[in-house]
């Protein structure tokens, strides 16, 4: 299945009210993406960072990693990225991409040791750190596209069964039917059973719709953390952190199709007693309609920002001086959410061998016009690692658990609870647990230059999608004396899925969805510049 039939079509296809539930759950998910963040060290060691300490990605990871600090530390990174998709669709390939280079984190730890001067420096609390940090986690610059010919189904069979479902013929679904003219009703007497009077046009020697998809987002999530760690003898290390969230996030997309309309012989074997049949004057217009080519466009528009709130818990323990274990807890983030979207539909119909249109029709703005507030909860997450140093160098792993299916939207405006509570059952159907995995390395080539790589796996956050996420890194970085450091860190991030642009009824129309195959090629360099002081 693919990941958009989960998040119950595409939101212009629904109305207003429609729009919000499916956009909504979809968003609860986006607005949950995120990584820790931190320095170009331990991005390059693939953000195995649960059981380290020393280094400013502590403040946003493992805040009881602040308790290895034996002086203060400043630093500074950048990101650039360049997203790139290539997409599959009914057999045609398209490529987009998007760049964008942006502060990526920027960190300050305050080394405050507890022991009295001459007293004992291996027993009891020796430091009491303090971090403040500025973090990045999630740039949702993206540039996706995709095209080609549709011969199985068109955008209007998914128009068709929402005007044919409850409620489906009121504000949006209403002016749909009487204004654009491309939808017939088997039975006018009881307006139920509504089908659209397109036909498969020929493009480039294929019969179908030709169709388009563009999607256009923008936007990012930061979050600005002050944590605390300590460390205990030299072997237990505590430390908490209180996070604040902040994310601003656009979405405009287009999709497009161009086809025909029936004849007259088509439409008779399926509705003789069609109003588009009828030869009275008062359905010229309808008459009109048959035999034309068509162009729809379908316009979706959302601009969202929110803020939020967590906190972190977490422990490091060193077994032996050279094998260390970390545990972190860290609660939902509890976000208050503003969203506005708009959605509109256009119709253009052209004569056969003539460029000029000869009828447009388009939505007015308040049918598909949606704005809301309300508040979510992300999932909450827990890792485990473990660390083992040598004396040339380092290997860590972590395993983390995130329950996407705990997701929860709340006090959703104007909507009563049964919708909300609604809307929290479709997120326990779509989305479930997932494990995540990070693992990495360091080596010290002497005492100047090191070398780092790392691997991430992120599980799958969808219960019947087919969804693969994982990234590869390589890192380097350089002492420069005078406690001055600089590290840089290429990772390369591959996301694999499925999405369909609009969802239809397979079983009445004895056909599939669908579905283009997406392969999302994130590449990141990252560079870090910091002085230990």
């Amino acid at each position: 299945m693919t990941i958009k039939k989960l998040l119950f079509g595409t939101a212009f296809l629904l109305g207003a009210a429609g729009t919000a539930q499916a956009q909504y759950t979809k968003d609860v998910l986006l607005f949950s993406q995120g990584d820790n963040g931190g320095t170009a060290r331990f991005k390059a060691m693939g953000n195995a960072s649960t059981a380290l300490g020393g280094d400013i990605s502590s403040i946003t990871g493992n805040p009881a990693g602040l308790g290895y600090f034996n002086q203060s530390d400043v630093s500074v990174t950048g990101r650039y990225l360049n997203n790139k998709n290539k997409t599959d669709y009914f057999g045609q390939n398209s490529n987009s991409s998007k760049n964008n280079f942006n502060l990526d984190n920027a960190g300050i730890v305050f080394h405050l040791p507890t022991y009295r001067n001459g007293g004992n420096l291996e027993r009891g609390w020796l430091n009491f750190n303090v971090g403040i940090a500025y973090n990045r986690n999630y740039v949702y610059n993206n540039l996706l596209e995709y095209r080609g010919v549709n011969n199985t189904s068109s955008i209007t069979d998914a128009y068709s069964d929402r005007l044919s479902s409850p409620g489906g013929m009121k504000g949006w679904g209403q002016e749909v039917y009487n204004n654009s003219l491309l939808f017939d009703d088997l039975d006018p007497d009881n307006k139920g059973n509504y089908f659209p009077i397109t036909s498969f046009g020929n493009y480039d020697g294929k019969d179908g719709f030709n169709q388009v998809n563009s999607i256009l987002e923008k936007g990012s999530k930061s979050e600005s953390v002050l944590s605390f760690g300590a460390n205990y003898s030299n072997k237990l290390y505590l430390g908490a952190a209180l996070g604040f969230t902040a994310f601003s996030y656009d979405n405009s997309s287009w999709f497009t199709e161009y086809g025909q309309t029936m004849t007259a012989d088509q439409l008779t074997k399926i509705n003789k007693d069609s109003e588009y049949l009828k030869p009275e004057a008062a359905y010229a217009k309808k008459r009109e309609m048959l035999d034309k080519d068509y162009e729809l466009y379908d316009d979706y528009a959302q601009v969202t920002d929110g803020t939020g709130v967590d906190f972190k818990l977490g422990v490091i323990y060193k077994f032996t001086p050279t094998f260390s274990m970390g545990f972190t807890a860290k609660s939902p983030t509890f976000m208050s959410i503003r969203d506005e979207s708009y959605s509109n539909s256009e119709f253009r119909y052209f004569k056969p061998n003539e460029d000029k249109s000869f009828k447009e029709y388009r939505t007015s703005d308040d049918a598909g016009h949606s704005y809301l507030e309300y508040n979510m909860n992300t999932p909450y997450k827990l890792s485990l690692g473990a660390s083992q140093v040598f004396s040339r160098g380092l290997i860590t792993a972590d395993v983390e658990w995130v329950d996407y299916a705990a997701m929860r939207f709340k006090d959703p405006g104007a909507y009563n609870k049964a919708l909300e509570q609604e809307m929290n059952q479709k997120i326990k159907d779509s989305y479930q647990g997932a494990f995540n995995a990070r693992i990495g390395g360091e080596v010290l080539f002497d005492n100047v230059f090191s070398g780092r790589a790392g691997f991430n796996y992120s599980g799958n956050p969808y219960k019947n999608a087919d969804y693969t996420n994982y990234t590869a890194s390589l890192g380097i970085g350089a002492k420069l004396g005078r406690g001055m450091y600089i590290d840089l860190t290429g990772a390369y991030n591959a996301i694999n899925y499925k999405e369909s642009p609009y969802v239809i009824d397979e079983n009445y129309w004895n056909a599939a969805s669908p579905v283009a195959d997406i392969k999302n090629q994130r590449t990141n360099v990252v560079l870090t510049i910091g002085s230990k002081f």
